[in-house]
């Protein structure tokens, strides 16, 4: 994903949410910022209205508590804040407050309310001819859409974002925002047209360094932020083993003009930007195999991070780091930032357990007294299937033996060069094209829904989301904005699976890659292996490796080392 503005302006802003596993390559993001995307709190002079000192004094309040997390808080002020400047007849009010809770939901992912309040966004904007807030409306919008799937409806929202964009009067502004749809397009783009990711993130740069560095109307340090993100996101761009284009060389260019520019500035903004440029040149000098400046990377990045607290970005930096030192012969430095990820990434598994448990131990004790008998049903019922299931892993598992031996001796021409090679045997492979041909009609879903699930699926299937710990059939369902019954049907005729060996072969397909292409994984731990590829549990990760590949992992990598 795409870099974000550091948190330092007192509006909102929401970010994709992005698994840390999809680190090489990872893309940053500007998404959503509000206002005037300008620094510091907001002005009581942009609102014109008797209560104008009011409504800034709620908003700012909504925003510092926003910035601390208490997202339910700032929602209820903003929420008062409404209903108080429409009692005063205050429309800039309304339309900051009404922002800003648009950009809160989208913050906790409830995109479809978050879009139901932009129009009322839109319609106070358009009434008062903020072409500004218009063209951060339609791109907010255009972010919206992708999330919800609506690849179309997003690129025309897009395009409004442009048109308005061109209506602003002052030049620098209309440069600088113009530069922000740009900057976003990109990401739009990834995974369906590099050539196009590319032209945007020119565009871009083209147009923000339009904006007068002595500009009354945008603040050097924004235009300098946007800057650097461009200059570091081509850098990522251009050291995408995946991408047509690689090229080192360019690649090196752009992050050291990001560099330049951020050791250069005097501002005190830029922390998070620092941050995230180190977090990128660790990665860069990674895969360069320059593991010194990797190193000396990861732990200016970890230096930075313990006044920001970004425990996602540690637990990265540990990894390489890990690997960096493994990679130098430092078998005792690589052990201690192997142990620091292992616990680290222990407590962040466990606060996302607790997450998600709660709400569930909830529902659970609220319907408890009233699900006796459907509970004992439901215990019998599993049972059942876990019986069946099991004799059917055992057969399967027989037929599976012969398979691993010859999958090895193949993968270093094929894996290596594709790293979507999937470990099945040939004739599995055979039956899984026989049943995708199995009459759509017969599972009752029409054959347009059936190509825009497979289209999802297939998003689903490069994004590594499937590393998740918390993925379920009704959390891929909401994803892929369809339901459960349709997906699971589409799964178990065009993936031949149903939804657990689905993921489970997405996640054994995904580490057996990682141990075939790079020999650094041969070297660490079954339970950080597991980690790595979405397990919680080491046990149930050896269960379904063994399921999938027909040998216990520690096999696998002993035929590894063999073959070396």
């Amino acid at each position: 994903m795409y870099r974000n503005l550091p948190n330092q302006s007192k509006h909102f802003f929401s970010v994709r949410k992005t698994s840390y596993k999809e680190f090489l390559p990872r893309f940053f993001s500007l998404i959503f910022l509000i206002n005037y995307l300008g620094y510091g709190r907001i002005s009581a002079q942009s609102l014109i209205c008797n209560k104008e000192s009011k409504i800034t004094d709620y908003v700012n309040k909504a925003v510092d508590l926003n910035q601390n997390g208490k997202l339910f808080e700032a929602r209820k002020i903003l929420e008062e804040t409404i209903h108080f400047a429409k009692s005063e007849n205050c429309k800039k009010g309304e339309l900051l407050a009404t922002k800003n809770l648009m950009l809160l939901y989208s913050k906790i992912g409830d995109y479809k309310k978050a879009f139901k309040i932009s129009d009322k966004v839109r319609d106070l904007a358009a009434s008062q001819k903020d072409y500004t807030t218009l063209s951060i409306l339609y791109d907010t919008r255009a972010t919206l859409c992708d999330n919800l799937g609506m690849y179309d409806e997003s690129l025309n929202q897009y395009k409004s974002a442009i048109k308005a964009s061109m209506l602003i009067e002052d030049a620098d502004e209309r440069y600088f925002y113009t530069s922000f749809i740009y900057y976003n397009l990109a990401p739009y783009y990834h995974g369906k047209s590099d050539d196009k990711v590319l032209y945007y993130l020119k565009k871009c740069r083209e147009e923000v360094l339009k904006v007068d560095d002595m500009s009354l109307t945008v603040l050097n340090e924004k235009k300098n932020d946007l800057l650097i993100s461009v200059n570091m996101n081509l850098g990522i761009y251009y050291k995408d083993s995946k991408n047509m284009n690689k090229d080192i060389v360019l690649s090196e260019k752009y992050f050291l003009e990001a560099l330049k520019m951020v050791n250069q500035s005097t501002s005190n903004y830029n922390s998070d930007t620092r941050m995230d440029l180190y977090q990128a040149l660790q990665e860069f000098y990674h895969l360069k195999k320059d593991y010194t400046k990797a190193i000396d990377y990861g732990e200016y990045m970890l230096t930075i991070e313990k006044s920001c607290n970004r425990p996602y970005s540690r637990r990265l930096a540990y990894m390489v780091l890990a690997k960096s030192y493994l990679s130098l012969g430092d078998n005792e430095k690589s052990k201690r930032y192997l142990d620091l990820y292992s616990k680290l990434n222990d407590s962040i598994v466990s606060i996302e357990k607790e997450a998600v448990e709660i709400p569930m131990r909830q529902v659970i004790a609220e319907t408890s007294e009233n699900s006796q008998d459907t509970l004992i049903k439901g215990v019998l019922f599993g049972l059942l299937a876990f019986i069946i299931t099991f004799a059917g892993f055992i057969v399967y598992r027989n037929k599976k033996n012969f398979f691993l031996i010859k999958k090895i001796h193949t993968s270093n021409t094929t894996a290596l060069e594709n790293e979507n090679v999937a470990l099945v045997p040939d004739n599995e492979q055979k039956n899984e094209c026989l049943n995708s041909n199995i009459s759509k009609q017969a599972i009752g879903i029409s054959e347009e829904m059936i190509s825009f699930i497979l289209k999802k699926l297939a998003k689903f299937e490069d994004s590594g989301k499937f590393l998740r710990k918390d993925i379920n059939l009704t959390w891929l369902s909401k994803h892929l904005n369809t339901n459960t019954k349709y997906i699971s049907e589409v799964i178990k005729i065009h993936r031949n699976k149903n939804f657990n060996s689905y993921i489970n072969g997405l996640r054994i397909q995904y580490i057996t890659n990682k141990l075939i292409s790079d020999p650094v994984y041969r070297e660490y731990k079954i339970s950080y292996l597991s980690e790595e590829c979405g397990y919680a549990s080491t046990q149930v990760f050896v269960i379904a490796f063994k399921k999938e590949t027909g040998v216990t992992p520690s096999h696998f990598i002993d035929k590894l080392k063999n073959q070396d």
